[in-house]
């Protein structure tokens, strides 16, 4: 009798965490680690379920949202000293996106090499510092900065970039690394 409850509660086990299991590989999580070299470089892991950083990009988007009532359509991004208004990002973005794939900025400077181009449904951005150890790439899914400006008016549409981030991205997003740091952000 001993033996059989045993096997029942061993059973139960396996079928329940079986169901948390199968869960948790359906759910996607955002995943991301700084390493910094070196006996003290510090170690950071950050994983994230989905669901949470959807509750994230709501709260970024009211804060946006506040950041630009009384600036109009403006958003300081801060090049030298000029404001960039949304309606034109959208008109810069939709002439980008109708230029199919293509290199669009290319810059070799001594050590320093910057590429941002376009392969398929992909926006990369390559960067590399071979004199300083610095190198990196982002790549963004040209669907996901469609979400972004996708937003009413002058608003941009964060959670329904996120939102298509989830769709459209499984596996690396960001592989950054900058002498002794190393940032790598992936959903899976």
């Amino acid at each position: 009798m001993k033996n059989r409850a045993l096997v029942v509660v061993a059973l139960a086990a396996l079928v329940l965490s079986t169901g948390v299991v199968y869960a948790q590989e359906q759910a996607p999580w955002l995943h991301i680690r700084v390493t910094e070299a070196g006996e003290d470089g510090a170690k950071v892991s950050v994983n994230l379920p989905i669901s949470l950083v959807q509750v994230f990009a709501d709260i970024a988007e009211k804060e946006i949202e506040k950041e630009l009532s009384g600036q109009g359509s403006h958003i300081d991004l801060d090049i030298d000293r000029h404001d960039i208004e949304i309606a034109d990002i959208r008109r810069a973005w939709t002439e980008l996106s109708n230029a199919g794939d293509a290199e669009f900025v290319e810059v070799e400077e001594g050590d320093e090499y910057v590429k941002i181009s376009r392969t398929g449904n992909t926006i990369l951005i390559e960067f590399d510092d071979t004199d300083g150890d610095e190198s990196g790439r982002v790549e963004v899914p040209v669907s996901v900065v469609d979400a972004l400006l996708a937003g009413e008016g002058e608003r941009l549409n964060v959670r329904a970039a996120i939102d298509e981030m989830i769709a459209s991205s499984s596996g690396e997003i960001v592989f950054v690394e900058d002498g002794d740091t190393t940032v790598r952000i992936w959903i899976e």
